[in-house]
C-alpha cells in the first residue's frame, strides 16, 4: 500500500507518508478519492479527504480539525481513534462497511443548550464498544453490527466522565429527572422515563435539560463506535386513524443516528407509508422554568416544500395557543445528534440508511431551507446551499391580529412542475390545532400549515380558510419568498370586497376587518388581477329585483321567476358583514 503514514505528523506533510515525495499529497484536493490510506502514526488534518479504504491502526489517531469531512465509499477500519473535531463529520456511503476492534472508536463534540430549564432533543451518533467483524452493513435490513448507547458514555469535552443528579438541577450535572424517550406514544402520559444506564438503539431520541453551566451553549463529547448502515426502528400506530393530538396522533422520538448530517428528503422518501412526511423540531426559546405551563416552546415543522417555526404549545396534552413565536426556521438537513417527532401513520418500520447521509455544515446556515444543518439551541450560521435538485417556488405569510386575541401564524405555499393540487406524500403538513383566530390553508376537510401545488399560473388561486372569534381587525403579510421570479405578481384576493391587495410590493401588512365565524371562501392568493365574468350573475339579475325600503328599514326581495336563493348577506363598506340570513323565505316578495 503506497498511501501509508510512516511518522507522527500534518496529513499534508511529504514526511509524514512512505512515499510522500511520490503522491501529491499538499494537496488535498488532489488527493485520490479511490486511494487506501493506513494510519500508522498520529495524523492532524484541517482537510476534507475522501478514501476508498481507511484504515486506522490501534492505539493512533487521525484528528479532524476544523469543519472538514471524512468520507469513506467501501471499507472503513477503526483499531484506533478517529477525532472529529469542530463540525467536522464522518460519512459513509451506500458501500461503505465498518470494522472495528474492541477499542476502535470515534470521538464527536456537539453543543446543546446550557439553560438548566430548557430541553434539548438529542440522538447519539455512536454506540459502545466493541469488536465487530466485516459484513455488510448495507442491507434492507437492521446492521447488527451497530451497538447500543446510554448516557453513561457520554463525556466533558476534555474527556473526563459527565456527572449526574437526582435533583431537578444541580451546576454542571445531568438530571436524569428530565431524561425521557417518546415511543409510540399518543397522550403525555406515554413519555417514558430513563437514567444514565437506560440502553438506546440506534436511532431513538431522548430529552435532556442542559446544566447550568456559564454561557448560553455546552458541548458533550460522544465517544464510541459510529453507527453505520441500515438501521431499522419497529413502530406502532397505537393512536389508530387521525391525527388528533393526545387522542389518535401517534408520535415517535427518533435522532439523527450519523456521525454526519441527514438529509430530510431522503429520510422521508425512504419512510413513505409509515410516517406522515413532515418532521417536527422542538425549540424552546425562553421562559426560565420548571413548570410545563411556563415552558416556551413548541415544535416547528419541517418537510420537502419547506419548514414554519415553532408555535407555543399549551397544555400537557401538547395544544398551542395560536401565537407562532419561534425563532428558528429548519433547514432540510438535520445535524449531528438531532432528535426530532415523528407522526406514524401505520405499523411498520422507520429506515434509516447511509443514503439519507451528507456532509452539511451548521456554519452554513443562514435561516434559509436549503442551506446548512441547524441544530435546535441558541445560536446563529451563515450559508452555503447544496445543489443537485429540482427547486420548491416558495410563498411565506404570516397572520396576525391588530385588536383581537394575540395570534400569529405562518403558512407556507410551495409551487413546482413536480407537486400537484392534490395531496403529495412529504410536501404537506397539517395544523392539528386551529386556534380561535387562526388562517389556514386548506385541503379537502384538512386544514394545513405547509401546502405544495403545481406550478404557478395567472389563473392559479389558493384558498384560505380564516376563523375569527369576534368582530376584530388583522393584517396578513407576505413575509419571504424562495425561487420566484422577480416579476411575478403575488396577489391576496378579497372576494367579500372584490378587491386585490399587492402582497409582491406592498411593504405593509394587509389590514381588513372581519366579523365572527369561519369564512372559507372570503380570501384566496392569486397570481393576476382578473376581471369577473358577468354573463352568469347577469342572468341572475335580469330574474331578481330588490330594494331597500328605507322607512321600515327592510331589504325587498322581488322574486317573480323563483330563483333559488342560498342565502341573504349584507356587507358594509368596510368588509364588515352586518347581516346575513342563511334560510332564506321563499315566494315571490319577501322581505329582510
Amino acid at each position: 500500500m503506497p498511501y501509508e503514514t510512516v511518522a507522527d505528523g500534518d496529513w499534508s506533510s511529504e514526511s509524514t507518508w512512505l512515499y510522500g515525495n511520490v503522491w501529491d499529497i499538499e494537496d488535498a484536493s488532489q488527493n485520490k478519492d479511490w486511494s487506501i490510506v493506513l494510519v500508522k502514526n498520529d495524523v492532524t488534518t484541517s482537510s476534507s479527504h475522501t478514501n476508498l479504504g481507511l484504515i486506522v491502526d490501534t492505539d493512533k489517531s487521525l484528528v479532524v480539525n476544523g469543519d472538514n469531512k471524512i468520507e469513506n465509499t467501501y471499507y472503513l477500519e477503526l483499531n484506533g481513534t478517529l477525532d472529529l473535531r469542530d463540525d467536522s463529520q464522518l460519512v459513509q456511503g451506500l458501500r461503505s462497511d465498518l470494522v472495528t476492534s474492541a477499542e476502535g472508536k470515534v470521538k464527536r463534540r456537539q453543543e446543546g443548550t446550557s439553560s438548566q430549564y430548557r430541553y434539548n432533543y438529542w440522538g447519539s451518533p455512536l454506540g459502545s464498544l466493541g469488536a465487530t467483524p466485516l459484513t455488510d452493513n448495507n442491507t434492507v435490513g437492521n446492521n447488527d453490527n451497530n451497538s447500543d448507547f446510554n448516557l453513561g458514555m457520554l463525556k466533558q469535552p476534555g474527556g473526563t466522565d459527565i456527572e449526574f443528579t437526582g435533583a431537578l438541577d444541580a451546576p454542571g450535572k445531568i438530571s436524569v429527572f428530565w431524561l425521557y424517550t417518546y415511543i409510540n406514544g399518543v397522550t403525555y402520559n406515554d413519555w417514558g422515563s430513563m437514567d444514565a444506564n437506560t440502553p438506546l438503539g440506534p436511532g431513538i431520541g431522548y430529552t435532556q435539560k442542559g446544566t447550568g453551566v456559564a454561557g448560553t451553549e455546552q458541548q458533550y463529547l460522544f465517544e464510541g463506535k459510529p453507527n453505520n448502515g441500515t438501521i431499522v426502528i419497529d413502530v406502532t400506530d397505537t393512536g389508530g386513524s387521525g391525527s388528533v393530538p393526545a387522542v389518535s396522533k401517534t408520535d415517535y422520538l427518533l435522532g439523527n443516528p450519523y456521525p454526519s448530517a441527514l438529509d430530510l428528503h431522503q429520510f422521508i422518501d425512504d419512510n413513505a407509508g409509515v410516517i406522515d412526511g413532515t418532521i417536527q423540531l422542538w425549540q424552546q426559546w425562553s421562559g426560565d422554568s420548571h413548570i410545563l405551563n411556563e415552558y416556551n416552546g413548541g415544535y416547528a415543522q419541517v418537510n420537502k416544500t419547506g419548514s414554519v417555526r415553532a408555535y407555543q404549545f399549551v397544555g400537557i396534552e401538547g395544544a398551542n395557543n395560536g401565537s407562532q413565536d419561534g425563532t428558528k426556521t429548519p433547514s432540510r438537513y438535520l445535524p449531528v445528534g438531532q432528535g426530532f417527532m415523528v407522526e406514524v401513520i401505520a405499523d411498520g418500520e422507520v429506515m434509516f440508511n447511509n443514503g439519507q447521509r451528507l456532509f452539511v455544515k451548521e456554519a452554513d446556515h443562514d435561516g434559509t431551507y436549503n442551506n446548512g444543518s441547524i441544530f435546535f439551541k441558541n445560536g446563529t450560521g451563515q450559508g452555503k446551499s447544496q445543489e443537485g435538485e429540482d427547486l420548491m417556488q416558495t410563498i411565506r405569510l404570516e397572520f396576525s391580529s391588530v385588536d383581537g386575541p394575540q395570534t400569529r401564524r405562518e403558512l407556507l405555499l410551495g409551487f413546482s412542475d413536480f407537486t400537484t393540487e392534490d395531496f403529495d406524500y412529504g410536501y404537506e403538513a397539517k395544523n392539528t390545532e386551529e386556534g380561535d383566530d387562526d388562517l389556514n390553508l386548506v385541503f379537502g376537510d384538512e386544514l394545513m400549515t405547509i401546502q405544495a401545488y403545481s406550478a404557478i399560473t395567472d389563473d392559479k388561486a389558493v384558498p384560505l380558510k380564516l376563523t375569527a372569534s369576534g368582530d376584530y381587525n388583522y393584517t396578513i403579510a407576505l413575509t419571504g419568498t424562495d425561487n420566484i421570479d422577480e416579476g411575478q405578481q403575488i396577489y391576496l384576493r378579497d372576494n367579500l370586497t372584490g378587491e386585490y391587495h399587492d402582497l409582491s410590493s406592498s411593504e405593509q401588512p394587509i389590514e381588513f376587518s372581519s366579523e365572527a365565524g369561519e369564512h372559507t371562501d372570503r380570501f384566496e392568493v392569486v397570481f393576476s388581477q382578473q376581471s369577473q365574468t358577468l354573463s352568469e350573475m347577469d342572468q341572475e339579475i335580469e330574474d331578481l329585483r330588490l330594494y331597500y325600503a328605507m322607512g321600515r328599514k327592510k331589504i325587498v326581495v322581488l322574486n317573480p321567476n323563483g330563483v333559488g336563493i342560498a342565502q341573504i348577506s349584507v356587507t358594509n363598506i368596510l368588509g364588515q358583514r352586518v347581516y346575513q340570513n342563511g334560510n332564506a323565505y321563499p315566494g315571490s316578495y319577501t322581505e329582510y
